[in-house]
């Protein structure tokens, strides 16, 4: 007897193609726009750290102290200016409020866009499964795992490639005329980025297994879903569920995310060392999410066991509708929380910032919270 993936009709062969296309396309835009404005934020950031550098803060700390201390700085104000090559007072100025403010509203700008093209990713994907899901009436038929798994790759390939945290140090020097602060060093890392540093390290051995865990392993299993929704071998799509719950045991996909949210939270515990989360970790989260759930549906379906009855998973119309509504109700939540937070953040004016230690999620990536 035919499968019923066999006899569908042309009409819905037509529908689930202009669905997959449209997707497609909308989903590689987003992609790209993500991970450029994403990029261009972090950026800003790594500008702004650059001039929280020690001669600009000490400039700042310097001149403090000439007010403080008039008859001591007639003595020791030049000769320390010139052995530190230290600039002059506004000059560092300059660089601390007004160059710095300019990069940070570049940095609003830019994470702005990067959420906008997020919340219209989000709900693409959001409207592509509930739109296959209604088309075909179940959650295990094949269309379905397709969308979930062009879903999940999606998200992978923002997640690896967009940037996933920004880290540095800003040690603290008390002094009599106050805390001198300013930024020894600063990184900006994407998941792909620290593999590839330890691999062109020489860390031959960690390098090699994140990239076997983290990059073959996912693209490994998406390919395998991907000719299971094609194959007609009830036969070789056992093996292949088998194969897909055995390599999900030993996947260290969510084991490396929760290893990087780890230390970055365990950073920002240490007063010299601050660290803020980027997009790119919070994609490569929700891949490995939708990927585990994917698979998981795909093991215990009618597609890689025959014995199961598929006529169970069939939905009413009731729960068809509930859905779309759904669907309908999330797009519009999360457009208008997008459109107020990020909308105010911008608007909001960049408040001078004297010290590295005083920038913190909402003034580089984050929406603002009142």
């Amino acid at each position: 007897m035919p499968e019923k993936s066999l006899t569908r009709s042309p009409f819905r062969r037509t529908i689930l193609i202009v669905l997959t296309l449209a997707f497609v396309a909308g989903a590689g835009l987003s992609a790209w726009k993500i991970i450029a404005h994403s990029k261009a934020s972090t950026n800003a950031i790594e500008q702004i750290l650059l001039l929280y550098n020690m001669k600009n803060e000490g400039a700042q700390t310097l001149a403090q102290y000439d007010k403080e201390h008039p008859i001591l700085a007639m003595l020791f104000s030049g000769p320390v200016k010139e052995e530190l090559k230290l600039p002059s007072q506004d000059q560092a100025a300059n660089a601390l409020y007004t160059q710095a403010g300019n990069h940070m509203k570049t940095v609003r700008f830019e994470s702005k866009i990067a959420a906008w093209w997020s919340w219209f990713f989000i709900s693409l994907s959001v409207f592509y499964v509930v739109a296959v899901v209604a088309v075909e009436r179940s959650f295990t038929e094949r269309p379905v795992f397709f969308s979930l798994t062009t879903v999940s790759v999606t998200c992978f390939i923002i997640g690896i490639l967009a940037p996933a945290m920004v880290i540095w140090t800003a040690p603290i020097i008390p002094l009599q005329s106050g805390d001198l602060s300013f930024v020894v060093q600063h990184q900006v890392r994407g998941i792909a980025a620290i593999i590839w540093d330890l691999l062109t390290g020489g860390h031959w051995i960690i390098g090699g297994f994140l990239l076997l865990f983290s990059i073959v392993t996912p693209l490994t299993k998406a390919s395998l879903t991907y000719f299971v929704t094609f194959s007609r071998s009830h036969a070789l799509n056992f093996k292949i569920g088998e194969f897909l719950h055995t390599i999900g045991r030993w996947s260290m996909a969510d084991v490396f995310v929760a290893a990087v949210l780890l230390a970055l939270y365990a950073l920002k515990f240490q007063q010299a060392t601050k660290s803020i989360p980027c997009l790119g970790i919070y994609y490569f989260i929700g891949y490995c999410l939708l990927s585990l759930s994917t698979t998981q549906l795909l093991v215990y379906s009618g597609l890689v066991d025959e014995k199961r009855d598929k006529s169970r998973g069939k939905l009413g119309l009731n729960v068809v509708v509930g859905l779309i509504a759904a669907a309908i109700c999330f797009a519009a939540a999360s457009s208008a929380y997008t459109y107020q937070q990020y909308t105010e953040n911008t608007k909001q004016r960049v408040r001078e910032l004297g010290s590295p230690t005083q920038l913190n999620n909402a003034d580089l990536v984050l929406p603002v919270h009142k």
